[in-house]
């Protein structure tokens, strides 16, 4: 059978990565789960770039047993274990009613409020605060496609570089495995790209009601002291990981060892969750049996899965050495590199409605085209925008779903809500890209 396969002649790399991506994209819009999809994608490059069915499959394997899969994998299961300990115990809760205390303006409770939950990254988080934008909102006639425009638009404002988010994660795995970018370096670039989806979600609030900028009283005393220990898991992991990663840095530089990147490099958020996921634990009151249904919980090990895939279906890619072959090619067509950078990931994100799909499936398409140049950061920032940006589109992302059911609300109201924020984001983030090129190249 391999030998039959052989015999067909490889079609263009560009026309190969388009058939896979485009496989991709069409099985999730036929609802097939997107782990399945993501590997149906691989094993349809692997065999488009000619490649026997055997040797398909022993890349497929190689790219599963990788050390950094382990790390990667424990990352994932530690977040979201420690997202939903964190609301059993009733801390989430704790950490919203505190904020709102102490904002005082309500639009600026109803804001605040689901980007403080969105440093916490949970599957449908937006379910989870839109009970409490509600609230911040107090007895002011609000629609309800108001509130569910700014839950769902500010729960996101952090997804660019936020460390915990499993895209993020998986952006970083990616882009140093491919350019040798540091994850400080990926952090420091991309952080800059919430100011423009911030300032582009206040239009949310254009023309609502006066009372909802009225400042209230002063909070109650020991508010802060509540929001800090509710809080705690957070400083803890933010605490650890900044200082494993200057540790890492400092002792690298000592030994001329490059120790902040890699599996290695990701020693200091595993630390920082697992100290936060035990304190968290040891504090809640929850009982053991508790404890082992959040473990058992099949969001864990489905959002586990998607990453695995992912990296099976980057793993094939290098070993074909599609970049390399499709920056030829794309070379030789004149097709502006800046295009394709935002084009796929807004596409991907569009369809599949998650971060990790539109990082999996488009980050190792186009990181090899950029990887030598010196503006590589500014193409990074670029392509994650526009895949966030996608997703935030997207009719499936799950946040969008729970958030319009919630509310009563739906699509057809939602986005002519979104779409006004969402043009002033992308343009900010193109505007950003410019910048960010000239002043790199």
């Amino acid at each position: 059978m391999d030998g039959l396969w052989e015999m067909i002649e490889p079609v263009s790399a560009l026309a190969s990565m388009l058939g896979g991506f485009g496989l991709i994209l069409l099985l999730t819009r036929v609802k097939v789960p997107i782990m399945v999809s993501i590997l149906a994608g691989a094993a349809a490059v692997s065999l488009l770039f000619g490649r026997g069915i055997g040797e398909t499959g022993s890349m497929m394997v190689a790219g599963l047993l990788r050390i950094d899969m382990l790390a990667l994998s424990a990352i994932i299961i530690s977040v979201i274990v420690l997202t939903q300990v964190m609301r059993k115990t009733g801390r989430l809760e704790e950490i919203v009613l505190s904020l709102r205390l102490l904002l005082r303006r309500p639009a600026v409770s109803m804001a605040a409020v689901p980007a403080m939950i969105g440093l916490l990254p949970m599957p449908g988080g937006a379910l989870f605060s839109a009970p409490l934008v509600a609230a911040a909102a107090g007895k002011t006639n609000v629609s309800g496609v108001r509130l569910s425009a700014i839950n769902f638009w500010f729960r996101h404002v952090w997804e660019y570089w936020w460390p915990l988010y499993p895209g993020v994660i998986l952006a970083m795995q990616l882009v140093w495995d491919k350019t040798g970018t540091s994850e400080g370096r990926f952090l420091l670039f991309n952080m800059p790209l919430s100011i423009p989806m911030i300032l582009g979600g206040l239009v949310l609030f254009v023309g609502s009601h006066p009372d909802l900028h009225i400042s209230g009283p002063p909070p109650p005393r020991g508010t802060k002291r509540r929001l800090l220990r509710a809080t705690s898991p957070i400083w803890i992991i933010i605490l650890i990981y900044a200082a494993g990663k200057v540790a890492l840095v400092l002792i690298g530089r000592w030994t001329g060892q490059q120790l902040d990147n890699g599996a290695l490099g990701k020693t200091p958020i595993l630390v920082g969750l697992a100290t936060g996921l035990i304190w968290t634990i040891a504090t809640s009151g929850l009982s053991r049996r508790e404890i082992a249904v959040t473990f058992a919980a099949k969001t864990i090990y489905k959002m586990l899965l998607i990453v695995l895939m992912t990296m099976i279906y980057k793993h094939v890619i290098e070993t074909v050495q599609a970049g390399r072959l499709m920056g030829e090619e794309l070379a030789a067509l004149h097709v502006p590199t800046a295009v394709v950078v935002a084009v796929l990931p807004l596409i991907a994100g569009l369809v599949l409605g998650v971060a990790v799909g539109f990082v999996g499936t488009a980050f190792p398409i186009i990181l090899p085209l950029v990887a030598d140049k010196p503006e590589v950061s500014a193409y990074i920032a670029l392509a994650y925008a526009f895949g966030h940006m996608g997703q935030m589109l997207s009719p499936i992302h799950i946040c969008h779903i729970v958030t319009i059911e919630y509310f009563k609300t739906n699509y057809r109201a939602m986005y002519p809500r979104i779409l006004p924020p969402a043009i002033l984001t992308a343009a900010g983030a193109v505007a950003y890209f410019l910048l960010l090129r000239w002043l790199l190249g």
